[in-house]
């Protein structure tokens, strides 16, 4: 059984049970469970979808027993690790060590592994080369135009030029763009962000966002509905920061796109 694995920030949730929805390939879904995996294995129960959190440890041995009792060996296991949101500062680095942790990890099961994360503030600029030397494909968040996108907020647009595109849109007025899971997890975000000091001093970022302009905030409608409260979330935060509210719609292409050259690597991988 070749097992598909997808490394991801806690942002890009939503966008994972899409695919494993509408993926009848897969045979099995295994979650490394942690402090982040609560959250898309209840995104699982809720669309009848059934999943297994396991540890690090157990999951060669889990796969070995697949193995022995699929005499053909075929199929794909898909493993999820979501890892935690970290912060700008001094936490940086973390966010840097908890990826590339992740990711050697991983390659030692796997057939193939995904990354749903971004450049990051460019923190993760160097991870093609980094990991030239795995035996197994890495496949990395681009657009259409291959470029790897710079953040969550760039992916659900569609890579680099769609942003660009984007904000030229508004005409000159600073708007706020927010995912479905950015909304949910705002206060951890503003803080991951380095708006705010820490979840207590939440008041200070105020200043930043006025500083910055911004009048507006706008809820990014993926299509997606695993996330119930967006509209709550996001009327809560737009009244925290005296924002109005405006949205528009994307779609999940650059998310299937990725997640298409995953599962062909692993037959050119063959």
């Amino acid at each position: 059984m070749r097992v598909m694995s997808i490394i991801s920030c806690k942002m890009f949730e939503d966008e994972i049970v899409h695919l494993v929805e509408h993926d009848e390939e897969v045979d099995e879904v295994l979650i490394l469970k942690n402090g982040s995996s609560g959250d898309i294995v209840r995104k699982f129960g809720d669309i009848g979808c059934p999943c297994r959190e396991l540890t690090f440890n157990n999951v060669e041995a889990y796969r070995c027993h697949k193995y022995v009792k699929q005499e053909d060996g075929e199929g794909f296991m898909l493993v999820l690790n979501i890892l935690e949101v970290v912060g700008m500062g001094k936490k940086r680095t973390m966010l840097k060590t908890n990826v590339y942790d992740a990711i050697l990890k991983m390659s030692l099961f796997s057939d193939g592994m995904l990354l749903f994360y971004g450049l990051c503030g460019n923190l993760l600029k160097g991870i093609e080369g980094d990991f030239k030397f795995l035996e197994c494909p890495l496949v990395l968040l681009r657009d259409p135009e291959g470029n790897i996108v710079d953040d969550c907020i760039c992916a659900a647009l569609g890579g680099k030029r769609a942003f660009v595109e984007k904000i030229k849109s508004f005409r000159g007025e600073r708007v706020f763009m927010i995912t479905p899971m950015w909304a949910a997890n705002w206060e951890k975000m503003v803080v991951a962000n380095g708006f705010a000091r820490s979840l207590e001093n939440l008041e200070e970022s105020k200043m930043v966002f006025r500083a910055a302009r911004y009048t507006q905030v706008a809820k990014i409608n993926t299509g997606l509905n695993y996330q119930q409260n967006f509209e709550s979330r996001a009327r809560e935060f737009a009244a925290f920061y005296g924002f109005g509210i405006t949205e528009f719609k994307t779609d999940q292409v650059i998310f299937e796109m990725c997640y298409s050259e995953l599962k062909h690597s692993l037959t050119a991988y063959d």
